[in-house]
């Protein structure tokens, strides 16, 4: 007996759904993971701001697990990446405060898509309860 057209219909539904919850859940990681990113910055600006003096000598990153020493010029301004081209100059309180609205920012794209998510798995599970009522 060969499924009906429906059957067929709510089973690419669920795999839909599916793959858009998956979709979801990597969008999901990718800012968390950029939120940690920047509370982490937030820490270190707010280290800055506690007593790093200038010519205090601090490592750099340079790629993978290298480093250099380096001495510090202006202890008091930061180098923010705004883009991925653009480089903006802020004092710390500015950088905090810039950091501030991004962290906000995040949070608000983090509650959208763990609601998105979770309309997303009320639907799955209301369509497969009716796929799993339709030829029980």
């Amino acid at each position: 007996m060969e499924p009906s057209q429906e059957y067929q219909e709510q089973l690419i539904k669920i795999r839909y759904l599916r793959e858009q919850y998956n979709m979801l859940q990597g969008q999901l990681e990718i800012i968390n993971a950029s939120l940690g990113n920047i509370l982490n910055t937030k820490i270190t600006i707010e280290n800055l701001k506690e007593g790093v003096k200038q010519d205090d000598e601090i490592l750099v990153p340079i790629g993978g697990l290298v480093n250099i020493k380096a001495s510090i010029k202006e202890p008091e301004k930061v180098l923010l990446a705004v883009t991925q081209d653009v480089i903006i100059e802020k004092d710390l309180d500015g950088a905090l405060e810039f950091l501030d609205k991004l962290s906000e920012q995040h949070n608000k794209q983090i509650q959208f898509l763990r609601t998105q998510l979770q309309n997303v798995e009320i639907t799955l599970q209301e369509i497969s309860q009716n796929v799993q009522r339709g030829y029980k």
